[in-house]
């Protein structure tokens, strides 16, 4: 029986990733419509489909493909991987009371800025932003880290993401972004001006490992109307980062 080689089973695992993305991004589809968003052949896809239905990553709910619900066990083994997140989470829990507003933190991976936890003081609100992948150049999170980053590590993701225009405030010219990134390194917070999504303005804070390296970021977000002035939750966001970063040195 023939065997793969190395690079047929990176094509085929590379193949049922992307399944499991694009159904993830199309909020379920069916085959027919995997097929066109994936530009490939119907039979390819249906294999694929099966193996990961078989393997509990994905379900099918009558003609339509469903994220399986082992993607959210797997997503909540990889949030609590790092014991420190948990002191991240508390804080984030602490300001939100203090501010009556959202506060996220959130860390870089793989070049986006990725919510980990989504605080609020009501308890009938579940925080919407958890688990969800931001661009690093229009959310408050991404760009407080980003300040932080070298050139090197900026550039690399830069290059790798572009700058993608997702409302009229998103900042889409490499130039006028390393301005602002400036300004965030001088100011010491970052803002996001509803430049990821209408009707949402952010203040965030980087927050540094005991290494030196970025740790994450933590941001209070709300309406534009209600929020109080940026500088106002600069300073309840620098006081909550230094308590956090003490405690991160001695974890």
């Amino acid at each position: 029986m023939a065997r793969q080689n190395d690079g047929e089973r990176r094509k085929t695992t590379a193949t049922s990733l992307r399944i499991v993305d694009a159904i993830e991004e199309l909020d379920g589809a069916t085959l027919s419509e995997i097929t066109e968003y994936m530009k490939s052949s119907t039979s390819t896809l249906h294999t694929h489909l099966n193996t990961l239905e078989e393997c509990g990553y994905v379900t099918k709910v009558g003609n339509s493909y469903q994220l399986g619900l082992k993607l959210f066990r797997l997503g909540e083994a990889a949030r609590y991987r790092d014991d420190r997140f948990q002191l991240a989470k508390r804080k984030a829990f602490e300001l939100a009371n203090t501010t009556n507003e959202e506060v996220s933190f959130a860390v870089e991976e793989n070049g986006r800025s990725i919510v980990l936890f989504d605080e609020t003081n009501n308890p009938s609100m579940d925080g919407f932003q958890v688990g969800h992948h931001f661009y690093m150049h229009n959310s408050a999170s991404g760009k407080a880290m980003l300040a932080e980053f070298d050139e090197e590590r900026r550039n690399e993701i830069i290059n790798r993401w572009g700058l993608p225009r997702e409302t009229e405030n998103t900042i889409v010219n490499r130039g006028e972004l390393y301005d602002e990134l400036a300004r965030i390194r001088e100011q010491g917070y970052a803002v996001n001006d509803q430049e990821a999504l209408e009707g949402l303005r952010s203040v965030a804070v980087a927050i540094e490992g005991p290494d030196g390296d970025v740790f994450g970021s933590l941001d209070v977000s709300g309406p534009p109307y209600r929020l109080p002035h940026d500088e106002e939750l600069a300073k309840l966001l620098w006081d909550v980062v230094d308590e956090l970063e003490a405690e991160l040195a001695s974890a």
